[in-house]
């Protein structure tokens, strides 16, 4: 007995001994493990909610709203625009505290970044404070999350001639999606159409995304493909430029730890069994129209996303590839393929992907 307790007693001195000092190790494992959930309004039909106050150079704006959302166990990402200022993205920790303002974080890295969407110009220094963070969570995909951020800062740009001004936010977020439908796994019936006479049958049904030649601003977001989910929903749960009436479709697929969304929009005057539509939009901000379609690929992988898109400038009023609508009933069916890129693209960076696959979406 007394052996028995004296060599638990040296086990346990083992265990201080050479697991103690890797606590920093453990910690830092733990940080990178694959997050549970992502709360996101990219693909939605619930709408994230805002209130407070923007202040630009001493000027409070105006019709604030929130276009994008998605919160991850570690991270928050949201965009907000109003009636002026270019759209702000703010990343920050999905927790309660104080955090410096950075002009980039890396990876599980705590901080805030503010960025002015579609320029040069980010909140340069300063600080913010995250309060009253809760986070209620249904499944993978659903759930509601809700903060407050405060903070100020200096805007401006790496450009030596470019004028810094002072800004100050304090503004309540809140998203809930745990409404929406629960993503199901679709059908793939496959197999003989002709009893014991065989044969290949009916196509199968499935939601395909290929994302090759993708070069994103995360080194960890790389090409890869998946089968997923699809579901059709209002064009202006997308982009707040489209009505509600334009269609869009959204196929979502997880492979090697990377989460592929793909959007494909266009006017419901298009959703026509045997179409071929282009590719083609005006640009970024312009509604659609009947001779086009837009598409669009956002990739996750742990707390970082990054997204690609035909009408960015490089596809301003050209063909970027071709959707092919085959049936609309009984469910929606057809073919994509298309290039997309990142803002600026390419003289600003090299982010730009070719997106292929196929859908099959209840209508």
């Amino acid at each position: 007995m007394n052996l028995n307790r004296k060599c638990t007693q040296l086990f346990f001195l083992l265990f201080l001994i050479i697991i103690i000092p890797g606590c920093d190790l453990l910690e830092t494992l733990k940080k990178n493990e694959e997050i549970s959930y992502l709360i996101s309004s990219f693909e939605s039909l619930s709408n994230p909610e805002v209130t407070g106050s923007l202040t630009d150079d001493g000027k409070q704006l105006n019709n604030l709203r929130v276009t994008r959302f998605n919160a991850s166990e570690s991270q928050i990402t949201f965009t907000l625009a109003s009636s002026t200022l270019v759209p702000l993205t703010f990343s920050l920790p999905a927790k309660n505290g104080t955090y410096g303002i950075k002009k980039d974080i890396s990876y599980n890295e705590d901080g805030i970044a503010v960025y002015a969407d579609g320029t040069s110009f980010y909140v340069k220094s300063g600080s913010g404070t995250v309060s009253s963070h809760s986070a209620t969570i249904l499944d993978l995909t659903r759930g509601k999350i809700t903060f407050k951020l405060k903070g100020e800062g200096m805007i401006g740009g790496d450009d030596p001639r470019s004028i810094d001004r002072p800004i100050s936010f304090d503004v309540t977020v809140s998203f809930d999606n745990r409404n929406d439908l629960v993503a199901t796994t679709p059908t793939n019936p496959g197999g003989s159409t002709g009893g014991s006479t065989g044969g290949s049958g009916t196509s199968s049904c499935v939601n395909f995304i290929d994302a090759k030649d993708l070069v994103s601003y995360w080194p960890q977001i790389k090409s890869g493909n998946a089968t997923g989910t699809g579901k059709r929903a209002a064009g202006n749960t997308i982009f707040a430029d489209y009505k509600s009436t334009d269609v869009a479709l959204v196929l979502d697929g997880t492979a090697a730890g990377t989460r592929y969304v793909v959007q494909i929009m266009f006017t419901p005057s298009n959703l026509v069994a045997n179409k071929t539509l282009e590719f083609r939009n005006a640009g970024t901000g312009t509604g659609l129209t009947n001779t086009g379609a837009v598409g669009r690929l956002i990739a996750f992988n742990g707390t970082v996303n990054d997204d690609w898109r035909t009408n960015r400038d490089f596809g301003k009023n050209k063909s970027m590839g071709t959707l092919k609508i085959l049936t609309v009933t009984p469910q929606i069916t057809g073919e994509y393929s298309f290039q997309a890129s990142g803002d600026g693209y390419p003289s600003l960076n090299k982010q730009f992907v070719n997106v292929s696959g196929t859908f099959c979406i209840n209508p």
